[in-house]
């Protein structure tokens, strides 16, 4: 399967380029850096690389070009502006293609899962990627996990049951759960409803709170005796 490559094209930022005026004009600043590699400045189209990164994302290689030369680049990093969510700088990495780089690669499930689709159960992937050591021609795109296999509640994929192309190597612990399929919550099992404050009144009172009401409620019965006895002995006076 031949590989989609992505093609940016960047200007070399000089430094009377303010930030604040390059993101106004819908341009993008960016950094790339890596080793042997001076630190150089750019600045992108927006939508382009928008479009880009939505396609590439972090585990891809693209070709970035600026001024007269082609860098072999990843994204290392991108920011965005906590209240409008737009991105406003990136970190591009510089590849030596003959060097073998790590990278976190994204996984894609696909299949349906006979737990799922008979017995009702419900997907449960409990990890989203994996990171794998590799040259940079052999990085992957995405790793694709057919989920099929899982039938009954005690099926999972494991790191170690992840097919990876040839060349790649996991880092991540072999043990490790990718995905499994868990069992449907029982009606029992289902929250009860908060009790009603007619319910709350009822309810046995902490130990404070009943000393306390039962002190009152004998004061209230000596205070009814006292009163009681103490009607007869005036009507006699009388």
């Amino acid at each position: 399967m031949t590989k989609e490559t992505f093609l940016l094209e960047g200007n070399i930022r000089t430094d009377d380029l303010n930030a604040k005026n390059l993101r106004d004009s819908k341009r993008i600043p960016a950094v790339l850096y890596g080793k042997d590699t001076s630190t150089l400045n750019i600045d992108l189209d927006y939508k382009d690389f928008r479009k880009i990164y939505k396609a590439a994302g972090e585990s891809t290689i693209i070709d970035l070009k600026a001024g007269d030369k082609t860098y072999k680049v990843l994204v290392h990093d991108v920011q965005f502006d906590p209240i409008s969510d737009l991105i406003t700088h990136v970190d591009f990495l510089n590849i030596a293609m003959d060097k073998l780089i790590d990278a976190e690669i994204p996984f894609e499930f696909v299949g349906v899962a006979p737990a799922v689709k008979d017995l009702a159960g419900v997907l449960f992937p409990q990890k989203h990627s994996i990171k794998v050591r590799c040259l940079p021609k052999d990085l992957p795109q995405k790793i694709t996990i057919d989920v099929s296999s899982l039938a009954t509640f005690h099926d999972s994929i494991h790191v170690k049951d992840v097919v990876l192309p040839e060349g790649v190597k996991a880092l991540d612990d072999a043990s490790l759960t990718v995905v499994t399929v868990v069992a449907p919550k029982k009606e029992e099992e289902v929250a009860a409803p908060l009790p009603t404050a007619a319910e709350v009144t009822g309810a046995v009172p902490a130990e404070g709170e009943a000393a306390e009401g039962e002190a009152a409620g004998k004061e209230a019965g000596k205070e009814k005796g006292d009163k009681e006895k103490a009607a007869p002995a005036k009507e006699e006076k009388k």
